[in-house]
């Protein structure tokens, strides 16, 4: 090869290797001396001069590449997420929501987040701040977990980054079981506010200990008279299990006013309205005396082991897979005498 004023000298085998990577890159933009700068710095990037090196490093680019063009953000992944639970019950979807207005209230930019960019520390911090107390943090990271698994699933992220953030672990509160007297007060208000209705719906949850939440979606045909038991089917049970529940004779009696249809739901129309009207009036309206959630199934709990003894039987009419939620929470012997839970079973709270 020729220049003006000298000569430079090229092998025949320089020539040949020239000509055959132009023919490579003869139907692409791509230029020889293009191609050969982007190996080498792909060489830099990788601190190698393999080519099997070379390769994984450009093809673990591309794929990262084409992930981050067809990856949605958060706000569109979550609307997917959603429909896809569409099957669950609108409670369950209403906690979804919730969790997710949470950390948009906290983090509005976590809108535009593309999902394969989501990391651990990131949602760590998300958990910490967006969630005032272990418990809801606890509920977050679950709600986090099914999401990104969904988007495992789908492709969008390779892993699950809530798999590795701390685990809250809430500090359980004692919750005192109700005593006679303040028994005697729910029964006192139906009868002051005349909401007879109500008396079936309030003696499952303190005689029977069922969810306030289950108790809503019960009818009378889950009641089989002959074997006195109460079906808690899956679609019912905030477990997703079903169960009997045992009727006892304390029971049997405030059950007593059947419904002509057994169609008919156990709690009346209008049922958290007057459920709530039924508990001021007995007393719990002020912040020095709230009313606690699932005190019932808590009272329920605590005169059953008392008075039976049994805590395996009370597992199975709790439906607990284990104990250990019973021993560590529901379980408050605080005032619960002998003579006071054959009270309770017997149904005389004056």
């Amino acid at each position: 090869m020729k220049t003006k004023g000298f000569k430079i000298r090229v092998s025949k085998e320089l020539v040949a290797q020239a000509a055959s990577a132009q023919k490579i890159l003869e139907n692409t933009d791509i230029g020889v001396l293009d191609a050969a700068r982007f190996v080498k710095e792909l060489s830099e990037l990788g601190r190698t001069k393999k080519l099997s090196r070379l390769r994984s490093i450009f093809r673990i680019g591309c794929d990262a590449a084409s992930r981050e063009r067809r990856t949605p953000n958060f706000r569109e992944a979550f609307k997917k997420f959603l429909v896809s639970k569409s099957h669950l019950r609108e409670r369950s979807i209403c906690d979804y929501r919730q969790v997710f207005s949470s950390i948009l209230s906290q983090f509005p930019t976590s809108l535009l987040m593309r999902i394969h960019t989501a990391d651990t520390p990131t949602f760590g911090k998300i958990l910490e701040i967006a969630f005032n107390t272990p418990r809801q943090r606890r509920k977050a990271r679950a709600v986090l977990h099914s999401f990104f698994a969904y988007c495992v699933r789908h492709g969008w992220c390779r892993e699950n980054p809530i798999t590795a953030t701390d685990f809250p672990i809430p500090k359980e509160r004692e919750i005192r079981p109700l005593s006679l007297v303040e028994i005697a007060s729910i029964f006192t208000a139906v009868q002051k506010l005349n909401l007879r209705e109500c008396v079936p719906a309030i003696a499952l949850m303190l005689f029977a200990g069922i969810r306030p939440r289950e108790v809503d979606r019960l009818y009378w045909s889950d009641i089989d008279w002959e074997e006195k038991v109460i079906s808690i089917s899956p679609i019912h049970s905030k477990t997703g299990g079903s169960r009997h529940v045992s009727i006892l004779p304390v029971l049997e009696k405030f059950l007593a006013a059947r419904p002509r249809f057994s169609e008919e739901k156990i709690c009346p129309p209008n049922w958290q309205r007057k459920w709530k009207r039924i508990r001021r009036t007995a007393g719990w309206r002020s912040p020095e005396n709230p009313w606690q959630q699932d005190v019932l199934r808590h009272t329920f709990a605590s005169y059953h082991l008392k008075f039976f003894k049994n805590l395996p039987q009370l597992q199975c009419e709790m439906g607990h897979s284990s104990s250990r939620l019973l021993r560590t929470r529901y379980l408050s012997m605080r005032g619960v005498t002998f003579a006071a839970a054959e009270r309770f079973w017997a149904g005389t709270f004056g």
